[in-house]
């Protein structure tokens, strides 16, 4: 059934975090039609109507679906050393994305992956919703020419010209972004490398985990910067799927990190309202308002107060359509 022709949905939250400012609303109702909010009011004055659905999710926090601003949709699996054949890697690929929905990501941003340009061609509600990247360009001296994997995939440009007929056929590809890798090492910030460099002239065994150490804080103090000065963060979690940072659940702990340094808040918008602006999304998700497109998840309990809550979804809603198999647990006959 298209989505225009869904039967119309109420919705009921025993609290909702639209996405507007991270503020909860209790006992709210929302009119879903067509796969858009059409209306959110208190849930005694939303009208029953007649021939509709309910959704009661009484008992559940409700908000926003989440969005990963940056992860990789490889289809590689632990132990490959070569990229095997693009038709089991688009397959691992398509489980990975569906695990990212189960798990309330209904949109995700790939940058860089020659798998996700294919599978965001796939309509339907099995998968998030994808933008696509391909290819990432590189400089000649840029950080994906260093030694890696078989399976990386860019594409060199050197100087202007070459840049903008490399963007123009990425363009011509169907891209939704064009990744580009300026840096020149691993460590693309300037200061998480001097602060490498210093750790690493120090004597003993953990060097490198002093190393580490050093680049983390760095990067948190970043973070603290940042938010003081009014930057708004969108979170991505750079995951590339596999036995190292599988897709999932998982992919919410960038929530809790951000979590350490940011207000409960502002990290819970950094995966829905400003995620959604990063991406160019505003108009149409990020938040629980009318107009906007019915993507929202549930919890058991509020993640204001725990953050790693939303690594625990109960529900996922994508375009009006509720997923399956968690969708089952809550509907009921209105």
């Amino acid at each position: 059934m298209a989505v225009a022709d869904a039967a119309p949905l109420t919705l009921r939250a025993g609290w909702l975090i639209d996405g507007v400012d991270g503020s909860a609303v209790p006992n709210a109702a929302l009119r879903i039609e067509g796969g858009r909010v059409a209306a959110c009011t208190p849930a005694d004055a939303m009208p029953r109507e007649r021939g509709g659905q309910l959704i009661d999710l009484s008992d559940f926090w409700v908000l926003p679906g989440l969005i990963d601003a940056h992860l990789h949709l490889w289809g590689l699996a632990a132990g490959d050393t070569a990229p095997p054949n693009m038709e089991v890697r688009l397959e691992r690929a398509r489980r990975q994305a569906r695990a990212l929905l189960l798990a309330g990501f209904t949109t995700v941003r790939d940058l860089g992956s020659p798998a996700a340009p294919l599978l965001r061609g796939e309509r339907g509600p099995s998968l998030p919703r994808i933008l696509a990247a391909g290819a990432g360009l590189t400089g000649a001296r840029g950080p994906w020419l260093l030694p890696q994997p078989a399976w990386w995939e860019a594409r060199v440009i050197r100087g202007p010209a070459s840049a903008r007929r490399e963007a123009q056929r990425l363009c011509g590809e169907g891209v939704d972004v064009v990744k580009i890798g300026a840096s020149t090492g691993p460590r693309g910030h300037d200061d998480d490398r001097a602060a490498a460099r210093a750790q690493r002239r120090s004597r003993g065994h953990d060097a490198d985990r002093a190393a580490d150490r050093a680049v983390a804080r760095a990067q948190r103090r970043s973070l603290r910067l940042g938010a003081a000065a009014g930057v708004r963060y969108a979170a991505g979690t750079d995951s590339v799927g596999g036995a190292l940072t599988p897709h999932g659940p998982g992919n919410a702990l960038e929530v809790a990190l951000l979590g350490q340094e940011l207000p409960p808040a502002p990290a819970i918008l950094a995966a829905t309202r400003d995620a959604a602006r990063a991406l160019g999304l505003a108009d149409r998700l990020g938040t629980l308002e009318p107009g906007k497109l019915a993507d929202l998840i549930a919890v058991r309990r509020d993640p204001r107060r725990d953050l790693t809550e939303l690594q625990h979804v109960e529900f996922v809603m994508k375009h009006g359509q509720p997923i399956h198999p968690r969708a089952r647990l809550f509907p009921s006959p209105s």
